[in-house]
């Protein structure tokens, strides 16, 4: 049986493991808690290069706290707690060179009890999750412990295995079978363990081919679908309800996903979808953050999602022919339960009350809200489910989800993603842009040549803060190509084809707009803003728009003096 080691208090030659028998090391990418001066915590990149130099696997886990001591058990702080550690054990795993295909463990580091763990652990692990996504998150403990985080779904499953280390201590004679690791000998001033290059470690049980290790590939395939933003106005705040399902539905029309979200955004029509889906286009009519007007008072806890084109009535048959959009529904369904840390359970017929996957039936029947019976009675469920199991246990994330969309981003360049230094977004770099992501915003790709304005203004720390949408190809009659346009939360960059990129925005960019924006009487912006006296203007093509407080004008180059640019009625 092929062996890991841990330890913490100094660097031990990888060489030295390697001849003491050992094929891995179980590293930590936690900090010294205070007063404590432990020399492996965190390992270090270069020595992460030196050991995997010498054929040793590396495996990331983290633990801070300690019981009895004033720093506190990690799992004691509360899903507030796990969202923090897991920001900085991302970062640190990330830095030292750990892939983001692979999990970080947390430490439960003491003998808990089942109601300390349904009162505060699985929050913190829930926490984790926030962060990390479910399927990336794993655990050490005693064996009930880790039956616990599998029941609750707090933890990602790889096969018949999950990510769960066993520990001897508080175990008794009890195993996990699911585990894929197990600490057999543990280092104790009464019971040292073995001593490799002066230093006594822990030896942990490999069970399982996949065991955590950063030397594994575990990128998933992504069905192929364009995703595209149209957001609209048909929302409501979540008065700050946990997502716990997501709900599929049938349009009980013959629309495609953008003519069904062009009369969801209507807020007069009083109802909304999160996607809508048809033959591979998904189209984003409401942002996950917010409630979309679909389920009635089951709204705030649900992500739902429509099949455009769809009917209740469809036969097994008509729901296999649409058999990408299903594959697609379900990508989008564990990529939204991985980024909000509820389960993947796939809850059909019969149903039961539950997180998990389901449909608008499910809410009518399980839930007693409303009437509806979509999707159907011959729904593929176990197709479905079959597609869902397979994303699930690859825990596919939103900047892959984007980046398969556009493959003209090219080859990726970042192993894994980095994070932004507010530590809430994420990105990656490919060979001709990049994919933001952030919670609030989710995951857009921004082109080379607009990203060389972003970093211009401060990259999303900047005024622009993160992209809202995709960019756009705008037609330039007059130009040497299409131009584009791309939309932040500060505003849009626009570049006309070979030439600088500018940052439009606030009350000049609403003028500019109005007066038809680059196909208007003032043509494309030449300069960002320009403060001036206790005001700003911008510069375009032809002419350029003046703001001070309470007033704007646009003028339009035609000879000395300009000419005032009159508002469009």
């Amino acid at each position: 049986m092929s062996t890991a080691v841990d330890f913490a208090a100094r660097l031990i030659d990888p060489a030295a493991i390697v001849a003491a028998g050992h094929s891995a090391v179980l590293g930590y990418v936690s900090p010294s808690r205070p007063g404590a001066n432990f020399g492996a915590k965190p390992i270090t990149a270069e020595y992460a290069r030196a050991l995997t130099a010498a054929g040793l696997d590396i495996v990331s886990i983290w633990q801070y706290g300690k019981p009895g001591d004033p720093t506190p058990s990690d799992w004691t702080t509360g899903f507030a707690g796990g969202v923090r550690m897991a920001e900085q054990a991302l970062t640190t795993h990330l830095r030292i060179g750990g892939p983001r295909y692979a999990p970080i463990f947390f430490a439960v580091d003491e003998d808990i009890s089942l109601r300390q763990w349904n009162d505060t652990a699985v929050e913190f692990f829930r926490g984790v999750n926030s962060v990390l996504g479910t399927a990336w998150t794993g655990i050490y403990g005693h064996s009930r412990v880790c039956a616990w985080a599998i029941e609750d779904n707090v933890v990602g499953r790889r096969g018949e295995f999950s990510w769960v280390w066993q520990t001897r201590a508080w175990s008794g004679a009890e195993r996990e079978r699911r585990a894929v690791l197990y600490q057999r000998i543990i280092d104790t001033p009464a019971d040292p363990g073995p001593l490799i290059d002066g230093t006594h470690v822990d030896v942990d049980d490999i069970l399982a081919p996949d065991f955590g290790q950063w030397s594994l590939d575990r990128s998933a395939a992504v069905p192929p679908f364009t995703e595209l933003d149209r957001l609209g106005a048909a929302h409501s705040s979540r008065d700050g309800a946990r997502i716990t399902n997501f709900v599929l539905h049938t349009q009980e029309g013959n629309g495609t996903a953008e003519s069904l979200a062009a009369y969801l955004n209507n807020p007069a029509n009083g109802v909304s979808y999160h996607y809508t889906v048809r033959d591979g286009i998904v189209v984003r009519v409401v942002d996950e953050h917010r409630a979309a007007w679909s389920v009635l008072s089951a709204n705030p806890f649900t992500v739902n999602l429509c099949f455009a084109g769809s009917r209740a009535a469809w036969s097994r048959e008509q729901w296999l022919a649409i058999d990408g959009d299903l594959r697609v529904a379900a990508f989008l369904a564990v990529r939204s339960a991985h980024r909000h840390g509820y389960a993947t359970e796939v809850i059909a017929p019969p149903y039961r009350i539950g997180e998990g996957i389901t449909d608008h039936h499910y809410v009518t029947q399980a839930l007693g809200i409303g009437t509806h019976t979509d999707v159907g009675p011959n729904f593929p469920w176990d197709v479905f489910a079959a597609h869902v199991a397979g994303f699930a246990g690859h825990g596919v994330n939103a900047i892959d989800a984007r980046a398969a969309a556009a493959p003209w981003l090219g080859a990726r360049r970042t192993d894994g993603e980095a994070v932004t230094p507010d530590g809430q977004g994420r990105f990656a770099e490919f060979d001709h842009g990049y994919v933001y992501w952030h919670p609030a915003t989710g995951a857009h790709a921004i082109p080379s040549p607009i990203m060389t304005k972003y970093a211009e203004l401060g990259w999303e720390a900047g005024p622009l803060g993160y992209p809202t949408a995709e960019h756009t190809e705008l037609p330039d009659a007059r130009g040497t190509g299409p131009g584009q346009a791309q939309a932040f939360q500060g505003g849009t960059i626009y570049r006309r084809a070979g030439r600088p990129a500018h940052w439009v925005h606030g009350a000049i960019g609403a003028r500019w707009a109005a007066s038809g924006f680059e196909h208007g009487e003032l043509g494309w912006p030449t300069s960002d803003e320009i403060a001036h006296d206790d005001g700003a203007y911008q510069e375009f093509e032809f002419g350029r728009i003046y703001w001070a407080p309470e007033q704007i004008v646009a003028l339009r180059n035609s000879g000395d003096p300009d000419t005032p640019l009159a508002r469009p009625a």
